[in-house]
């Protein structure tokens, strides 16, 4: 079952591509990978745009993506990834966590259709200063990623369980 989630997490993230609401949008540029990522040495005005922006993270790692650089990390007892162009600019972030992790207002909009479900996880998607939360919940019989952007809670996907 837990095997489930990471595709379902992907396919939700994958969707998010194409957030849409009357007054936010969020897109991610289409990265393709073709190979195993490789590790990175960042300049020093990338590393201090990160440790501004990410006071406190711990075990960063660095890859190379495209032309920019991604970081997985450690912040809040969360796992976290990033990335930055070469000159230190960062294109998004998210932060990968759980029910718990939530701010209140998004677990209510969340709860008030879903109350019966477990949130099984959630990730906060920043780009651009816009937000959206993917979050996976399910019960006895469904898996549904919803999205939350500015209040608004749609569905993405759904799965039945066999």
């Amino acid at each position: 079952m837990k095997k489930l989630i990471i595709p379902f997490l992907l396919s939700g993230l994958i969707l998010t591509i194409g957030v849409k609401t009357a007054s936010a949008q969020i897109q991610l540029k289409e990265v393709t990978i073709s190979s195993a990522p490789t590790k990175a040495t960042v300049s020093k005005q990338v590393s201090d745009s990160f440790a501004s922006l990410f006071k406190g993270a711990e075990e960063p790692k660095w890859f190379e993506a495209d032309k920019n650089y991604v970081v997985d990390f450690i912040l809040n007892n969360q796992v976290n990834k990033a990335e930055f162009t070469r000159k230190g600019h960062l294109v998004y972030h998210m932060a990968f966590g759980n029910e718990k992790q939530m701010p209140v207002d998004i677990r209510t909009i969340v709860k008030s259709k879903y109350f019966d479900f477990a949130i099984n996880s959630t990730v906060k998607v920043s780009y651009q200063e816009k937000s959206a939360w993917i979050v996976n919940v399910e019960d006895t019989e469904q898996f549904f990623v919803l999205r939350v952007v500015d209040g608004v809670m749609d569905v993405l996907d759904t799965i039945k369980k066999t």
